[in-house]
């Protein structure tokens, strides 16, 4: 990502005028009393970006979530802003944000990392997040905590649910070709092979985008003519379109969010996603205590950062055990007796 070098004044400047023209959608909440507000506990001031729409039912809409219930427990009062995808759009976002005294800003997205870092440069007393790959973890600073997912679960598990189907063969649609998504492919290939050894994986097709659902449909149905009887997905904007074709064509999917509608999900597995919330609010409370910044976190299964939809039978075309296989290697993964990579 082209990373912007605007000086504090131009920031600020641009800030103005992002704030009477944002092109993105915004949300906000005012905390709602609580007995940590009415106590007189600190409600932090949040300022959030997403690079995509709030609603798509997966990984923009896990911190829109997130916010929202700590909106209601009174701890937080906040404005989100969404499709910021683009960093001349959200650095000045990032920057109005900062100007105005807000106590955390969550840049939620790979694409928001270099604007986030930018600006946290100039506000060095406000606190900011960033997130991305694994890589992330260690660019850390005083005043920006690190976040990303544990990829090796998300792929592993994804691939472990969908080799428990007993399907074959299992086609996958991906948005980019990140070396974090390819790592995600990865993994899935690992648990689809631990599952079930005799399952046939389609070559990947990727959709060029996390939100094109038009060409995502494209790539499903493309793999369906190719015999594909499962199809799984990363998430993001793309799971509609694959949801969607998948649910025509009437086979199986893995990864599509709640976006894509009853009928697509009616086809659909089971989803692991995430759950932001664990990790935003310990973010606030490190905040409000003064222990915030210098590390990075990750979400895991461990942590409650991951989570997953329960099974979903497909009216029966999902063995009865499947159930249990799930559960027995997320109990796995847990302790440690589940290896991956």
């Amino acid at each position: 990502m082209r990373r912007r070098t605007a000086s504090l004044l131009g920031a600020l400047a641009l800030a103005t005028t992002a704030a009477l023209t944002l092109a993105g959608c915004s949300s906000s909440g005012s905390a709602t009393p609580s007995d940590s507000a009415t106590s007189g506990a600190k409600v932090i001031k949040v300022g959030a970006l997403t690079p995509g729409n709030t609603n798509d039912g997966a990984f923009n809409q896990a911190l829109a979530d997130a916010l929202a219930k700590l909106k209601d427990e009174g701890l937080i009062d906040y404005e989100l802003r969404d499709q910021m995808s683009d960093p001349a759009a959200s650095e000045p976002v990032i920057a109005d944000f900062a100007s105005q005294g807000y106590d955390l800003i969550i840049g939620h997205g790979i694409e928001l990392g270099d604007a986030v870092f930018s600006v946290a440069q100039q506000f060095p007393d406000v606190k900011f997040t960033a997130s991305g790959g694994p890589d992330i973890l260690d660019k850390f600073t005083d005043n920006v905590e690190t976040w990303t997912y544990d990829t090796p679960q998300v792929g592993y598990l994804s691939g472990y649910i969908a080799g428990a189907t007993g399907v074959s063969p299992i086609g996958r649609v991906e948005s980019l070709e990140l070396d974090f998504v390819k790592a995600t492919d990865a993994f899935f290939q690992q648990g689809v092979t631990a599952a079930n050894p005799s399952a046939e994986l389609l070559p990947v097709v990727y959709a060029g985008s996390f939100d094109d659902a038009q060409a995502a449909a494209a790539a499903t149905t493309g793999l369906v003519g190719q015999g594909a009887k499962l199809v799984y997905t990363t998430g993001d904007g793309i799971a509609t379109g694959v949801g969607s074709a998948a649910a025509e064509a009437g086979v199986l999917s893995v990864g599509v969010s709640s976006a894509a509608g009853e009928a697509a999900l009616a086809n659909n597995v089971s989803t692991v996603d995430l759950d932001m919330y664990p990790i935003v609010k310990a973010w606030v409370e490190e905040v409000a205590d003064g222990k915030f910044g210098g590390k990075g976190v990750t979400s895991t299964i461990q942590n409650g950062g991951i989570v997953y939809a329960p099974i979903n039978d497909v009216d029966g075309k999902v063995p009865a055990d499947a159930v249990s296989k799930v559960e027995d290697v997320i109990a796995g993964i847990t302790d440690g007796s589940v290896t991956i990579g």
